[in-house]
């Protein structure tokens, strides 16, 4: 995943059941530096893809009462990437999932966005009727917005666009392409918080501290899993039973 990628804009479905207290997570398992709109898109069928979607659900499913993970693709002002959304978490878990899947893919960013009332960022959610992403993405690119991750939910006909907005930059842009496109829009005020580096291995250590604090703090050590065989090969396995709360 690439800087720009997280830094402007992130992914979220706010489903039923994800309330204001539990955090959004970014993480992409690209690592190639260039991908166009059409490769990005035929990645959603890829091993890659559909393996890193497994395990995020496998890892997420063992800390988080109702985790939500989609795929998705990502636009970083020049390309476009497959990309993954882990919803339904705590901020301390949401941070762990995160930094666990960012060692896991050897991302250089990862991205968290945390809901508050009174924070100052805010995740922009913009819902589309009967369109596709790669016309998503063409028709975002015509209203400058050449930064923004796509959702497709192909049984609910829908297409939903997430939008990290740290500032009010690109407010009269979002939102001309959701009068144009006749969108729903609905913002979470919150805080963003990117972990990780430009230099991919000096990221792997900043993932490998993180990991190593909410291991020794909480006592669990699902990193020990990263390089298991287990985890290389889940895009067929069955789904694991989200932790249950008391």
């Amino acid at each position: 995943m690439k800087k720009i990628t997280v830094v402007a804009f992130a992914l979220c479905f706010l489903l039923a059941g994800i309330c204001q207290g539990q955090s959004f997570v970014f993480v992409s398992p690209n690592t190639r530096n260039h991908m166009s709109d059409e490769v990005a898109l035929e990645s959603q069928d890829s091993f890659e893809q559909n393996n890193f979607v497994a395990v995020a659900r496998y890892l997420a499913a063992k800390l988080c009462p109702h985790p939500e993970v989609r795929s998705g693709e990502g636009m970083d002002g020049t390309n476009t990437e497959n990309t993954t959304l882990v919803a339904g978490c705590k901020n301390a878990e949401a941070t762990y999932v995160g930094e666990l899947l960012g060692r896991y893919a050897h991302q250089k960013w990862i991205l968290v966005f945390n809901p508050a009332t009174k924070g100052h960022h805010r995740l922009c959610m913009i819902e589309l009727a009967s369109v596709q992403p790669a016309n998503t993405i063409q028709e975002m690119q015509k209203y400058g917005l050449n930064e923004g991750t796509v959702i497709s939910r192909d049984k609910a006909n829908v297409v939903r666009i997430y939008i990290w907005l740290p500032d009010n930059s690109k407010d009269s842009a979002v939102h001309a392409f959701i009068d144009a496109n006749h969108g729903k829009v609905q913002e979470i005020h919150g805080t963003g918080i990117l972990i990780g580096n430009d230099s991919r291995a000096l990221a792997q250590h900043t993932f490998d501290r993180g990991i190593a604090v909410y291991e020794h703090t909480h006592h669990n050590a699902l990193s020990k899993l990263l390089w298991s065989r287990k985890l290389h090969d889940m895009s067929n396995s069955p789904p694991v039973t989200p932790l249950k709360t008391q």
